[in-house]
């Protein structure tokens, strides 16, 4: 029988609101997270964890042991001899505008690197908070262009191999969190499970993170993260909670290698005077669009473009640090 963990300590420390809270240290924070993660915390304590946290927020110590124990539990995908994979996380797909994120992918795997996307796609059908029942998720373009969920990640591992590109299901990464971030549903609103599942790199061997931010002080903490922990990543202000370039606005996108921050693109304060053509926000239009570019039959956008040779340039100085 699984031995409970027992939390009270711990939300006396975390659920004295946003003034009165401590943080956790990381060690302290990796062993919570790893109870979690094993099913080893009651729904009541679970609920007032998670509650607690989003109210005081999430210090970089905490994040750091919540992510040491999801890495240590989540599966892996072989990285292809030689090359670091692009880790590319999509959890919110795109309410406004087309998602443009497939589109990426498959730039940067027709440049030569390998692509690991991975997400969790809420149900439409469904209701309740985090039905995200307006956006237009990832998969579904994925999926339109022939590029199917891999059910294990052996089988991502293979197509990582194959083609360059592959699409791994947070349920199959990392079972526990999936969970977690499922309560979104349950409790109404989001939790920590959801900053953590888009700082996963469920890959053996070396990757690149592209990761966002949609609030000023949640990138300080990232880029505090990224230095602590010295991984390579490419960090920006996200376009509709994803990690890819907006294509009326240059943002700015910060490359992290081995706790140093270098600019690899400039922002823009203003919108570029002429805006690329884009097809209509649904999967089908997206994907047609797509299968366009890939022919070339219409031009890849500038926004693009630049974000993939930043990523193909920290790639390559990756190999230099190595």
């Amino acid at each position: 029988m699984t031995e409970p963990y027992a939390c009270a300590p711990l939300i006396r420390e975390i659920g004295r609101g946003k003034d009165g809270s401590r943080a956790l240290a990381r060690e302290q924070a990796g062993a919570l997270m790893g109870a979690i993660l094993d099913g080893r915390v009651s729904e009541l304590e679970l609920g007032a964890v998670l509650l607690a946290l989003r109210m005081k927020g999430e210090s970089v110590s905490e994040v750091a042991g919540f992510l040491d124990a999801a890495e240590a539990r989540m599966a892996r995908v072989q990285a292809p001899a030689g090359r670091p994979v692009v880790v590319l996380p999509t959890y919110n797909g795109s309410r406004h505008a087309p998602n443009l994120v497939p589109l990426l992918a498959w730039s940067v795997a027709h440049a030569g690197l390998p692509v690991l996307l991975h997400g969790q796609a809420s149900d439409p059908a469904r209701p309740g908070a985090g039905s995200n029942a307006a956006r237009v998720p990832t998969i579904d373009i994925l999926e339109q262009l022939g590029i199917e969920a891999s059910p294990d990640a052996a089988a991502a591992s293979r197509a990582l191999s194959d083609r360059g590109l592959a699409y791994l299901p947070l349920a199959v990464a990392s079972p526990g969190l999936a969970r977690v971030v499922g309560l979104r549903r349950t409790l109404g609103v989001r939790n920590v499970a959801h900053t953590l599942a888009k700082l996963l790199r469920p890959v053996q061997g070396p990757s690149l993170l592209l990761s966002a931010y949609t609030h000023p002080e949640f990138g300080a903490m990232l880029a505090e993260l990224f230095a602590l922990r010295r991984e390579a990543a490419l960090l920006m202000r996200a376009t509709e909670g994803e990690a890819v370039a907006n294509t009326r606005r240059a943002q700015r996108i910060a490359s992290w290698l081995d706790g140093a921050e270098t600019t690899v693109v400039e922002g823009a304060e203003r919108a570029e005077a002429e805006l690329p053509a884009l097809p209509a926000r649904e999967a089908a239009p997206t994907a047609a669009w797509v299968r366009a570019i890939q022919q070339g039959q219409a031009p890849l956008p500038a926004a693009i473009a630049a974000q993939r040779d930043a990523i193909v340039d920290a790639a390559a100085r990756m190999g230099r640090a190595a």
